[in-house]
């Protein structure tokens, strides 16, 4: 590690709350901020203090960097830093670069040569105004920071570089605690399965999936321009971003009922959203029609997959321990059912489903379409190639976000058909990545099975749901939280003899 920071950096400047030290919440009087270090900080401080010139940059309202020193020295790590900024004292705050800009000045230091760590957008803004270097915390920032060093081209090239471990130990550490419990051993069916897939994934023995987040794809798709597969015009993809933006879409509700933090991405919506809740980002207007050409060139693909590892590298340094999976993409099911067909090698009767209720005309057609779609889809040893092929611009970005959460250790919660389309692609990818996956739900698109099956995947619920957005992944939420939350407050048998 600090052979790859020296190579390129002199000074390495952090953000505070919810990069080193756990986020307190705003207007907590100071004599009551306890401060609690998070993981990988002490590591990382250790290795390279004297190395490298450090210091904090801290947006703050009243605190002043005498009163960080202060709270700091109470976990013995105020020694470790050459300054501190508190924003406080110079009535600037970021994303103004003044702060950042301010540090490496006091550090006699250059903006080519430092980089700053933080947990929010406005930190990625800030460092790079002041032309300073910028990588996202994580779960760890150790191994976080190291990721970046390593593969500092993109999220997506961390993503696509980094191969996560899942920890069979502690999964079965959590499972013996399942059955210590007052209950009949296994009796609590598959919430212990869950709980123990989390404790695997995090490497914890205390499970948990929160903070929740999800993040919802939009992209448009040229095969519904016309009614050959969907009744609905390609508009009601735009519709329903600016409803979600309103906060009155079903995965809106739903993730205010179950406490998930919601961010909605324009990645290729025939037009930008309107509303302020949305993030455009469009990689371009919509694919091609996949009946006559490829949906996107490669190019396209890698950008529209490095939004989604972008989106998940940003929700997980805010402190999001989960993430589900959500979309809105008028036309969709086709490229899915398509995908699935290639990946688990099934027919297009197999996966095709009525979509968004088609008719039975209508859905002849698409059939015929898959089919086609099959067909035509080039032998090919590269996944990303099938994406370009007979994808969309949603499905690739939900390929980069599974691929970029799962590679920070995080689990991801799998919708409906669309985003399992997508983690077919991203198990052909990177095989080992299943293990990160849950199914939320069994959709009653006939495709879900298949890809479920192909996956090995067992879903928590099956509700017959068709609509997409997330919803089902947001239902799974409050019932694996019930089970993280047995895990740690039911009484055990040895309690009670």
């Amino acid at each position: 590690m600090v052979d790859l920071i020296k190579a390129r950096f002199d000074c390495v400047l952090f953000d505070l709350g919810n990069t080193l030290i756990k986020q307190e919440n705003p207007g907590v009087p100071y004599e009551s901020l306890a401060v609690e270090l998070l993981s990988g900080v002490e590591q990382l401080l250790k290795e390279l203090h004297g190395q490298v010139k450090l210091g904090i940059v801290s947006n703050t309202q009243t605190i002043t960097a005498a009163d960080i020193k202060k709270k700091l020295a109470t976990v013995g790590i105020d020694h470790y830093f050459d300054v501190v900024i508190a924003t406080g004292e110079l009535g600037i705050h970021k994303p103004d670069p003044a702060p950042i800009t301010s540090a490496i000045k006091a550090l006699d230091a250059k903006a080519e040569r430092t980089i700053y760590i933080g947990d929010i957008e406005t930190d990625l803004q800030a460092a790079h105004a002041a032309a300073a270097a910028f990588a996202y915390t994580g779960p760890d920032i150790y191994k976080a920071l190291h990721q970046y060093l390593l593969h500092s081209d993109s999220a997506l090239d961390r993503a696509l570089h980094t191969q996560p471990t899942f920890s069979q130990a502690h999964a079965d550490a959590v499972q013996k605690e399942f059955d210590g419990l007052a209950k009949p051993v296994g009796s609590l069916g598959k919430l212990e399965k869950v709980a123990a897939q989390i404790a695997g994934i995090t490497h914890s023995h205390t499970p948990t999936v929160d903070p929740a987040a999800i993040a919802v794809f939009g992209g448009d798709h040229g095969i519904a321009a016309d009614d050959s597969v969907t009744p609905w015009p390609q508009a009601i993809t735009g519709m329903m971003l600016e409803v979600m933006g309103d906060n009155k879409a079903a995965v809106s509700v739903l993730a205010d009922v179950g406490d998930v933090y919601c961010q909605y991405i324009n990645v290729g919506a025939v037009i930008d959203s309107k509303s302020r809740a949305v993030r455009n980002e469009r990689v371009k207007s919509g694919t091609q029609d996949i009946r006559n050409q490829t949906a996107m060139t490669r190019e396209e693909t890698v950008a529209a997959m490095n939004i989604g590892a972008q989106t998940a590298e940003r929700l997980i340094a805010g402190g999001s321990r989960s993430l589900c999976t959500g979309e809105v993409g008028i036309g969709n099911t086709t490229p899915s059912a398509a995908l699935i067909a290639h990946f688990a090698k099934a027919s297009a009767q197999e996966v095709t489903g009525r979509g968004s209720g088609i008719d039975d005309e209508t859905y002849a057609r698409k059939v015929e379409i898959v089919e086609q779609l099959i067909a035509k889809t080039k032998p090919t040893t590269d996944p990303i190639d099938v994406l370009a092929q007979i994808s969309g611009l949603e499905i690739a970005a939900l390929t980069g976000y599974i691929l970029r959460a799962t590679s920070l250790q995080v689990p991801v919660l799998l919708d409906g058909v669309i985003t399992l389309a997508a983690a077919t692609v991203v198990n052909a990818i990177k095989p080992s990545t299943t293990a990160f996956l849950i199914a939320a739900h069994c959709s009653s698109e006939p495709g879900s099975k298949i890809a479920l099956k192909h996956l090995g995947l067992n879903p928590l619920l099956d509700l017959d749901l068709r609509l997409g957005e997330g919803t089902g992944a947001l239902l799974a939420i409050p019932i694996i939280r019930s089970a993280c939350q047995a895990l740690s407050r039911m009484a055990r048998i040895s309690d009670l003899l």
